[in-house]
This record gives C-alpha cells, structure tokens and sequence, in this order.
C-alpha cells in the first residue's frame, strides 16, 4: 500500500518536474510549487481508498482462515490435497482480483489529484508547477490552495 502511494508521489512529482524543464526553458512563467504527498495524504478519495483496502484484506483474511479450517476437517489425504490445490488457486485468483481493482482505483484517485492540481494551478495563473522538494529556490507554494480543493 504504502509502496503504491509512493510510486503514485513520484509519478506525479516527475511528470510535472518534466514539464516545469520544458516549460522553463521556453520562457519565462509563473512558477509554482506544491507538495504532493501533503495533497495524496489529504485527500478524501486516498483516505477512502485505503479504507476499501483495508476491508478488502480483512475479508480475504477471513475467507483464508474459513478455507484453512475446511482443509483442516478433511480426513482423507488426497481430497485433502486437492482441496488444498482448489483454494490455492481461489485464493491468488482473488487476490489478483483486489490487486487489479485496487491499481485501476489508484490509477483514477491519481488522474483525478493530477488534474486538480493543473486546474487550480490554471485558476491560480501558474504557468508552471513542481514538486516543492525539487525547488532549491523560488516558487509560490500553492499547496494548501489545491489541498481545499482536492476531494
């Protein structure tokens, strides 16, 4: 969990770094700058998100210990084992299942904090915004302005 919101901080602090170098280079603009995983651990969508995660993994928890315990009653060795072999395979088919579902949410929560930093930063009149521990010097922080507006 924690490695995925990491990846998702640094995903969004490259691409706006790329496009503060690009925009800089091709004049001069207002530039601002913004933390990014203030804004991620603000967010209500992150937060709700981590929720549904955490109940995901509590019910696939359960079911693997009701799935233990049917393996266990088991008498007979071989139905043993192939009751071992079909919840194996139940077991990473689900928890392939609530892994995609958990990247695909991630993916939109990503977009979504993406796209409000470009728009408030727009409203704002910034040309330019990167990520706050890029800037040596310089740059309006205009974090606690998207962190209002970030759901």
């Amino acid at each position: 969990m924690k490695k995925q919101v990491v990846v998702l901080i640094a995903a969004v602090a490259f691409i706006l770094g790329i496009g503060a170098c690009c925009a800089f280079c091709c004049g001069k603009s207002k530039i601002a700058t913004i933390d990014v995983a203030a804004i991620v651990n603000q967010s209500e969508q992150v937060q709700a998100l981590k929720t549904e995660q955490a109940a995901q993994a509590q019910a696939l928890a359960q079911w693997l210990q009701a799935a233990q315990a049917e393996v266990e009653k088991q008498s007979d060795a071989s139905k043993k084992e192939a009751l071992l072999q079909q919840y194996n395979t139940e077991f990473a088919q689900r928890r392939e299942a609530v892994a995609q579902q958990y990247a695909a949410k991630l993916q939109e929560v990503d977009n979504n904090i993406k796209q409000t930093i470009a728009d408030e930063a727009k409203k704002l009149g910034y040309k330019i915004v990167i990520v706050k521990e890029v800037a040596v010097y310089g740059g309006d922080d205009i974090t606690e302005a998207v962190a209002k507006v970030v759901k």
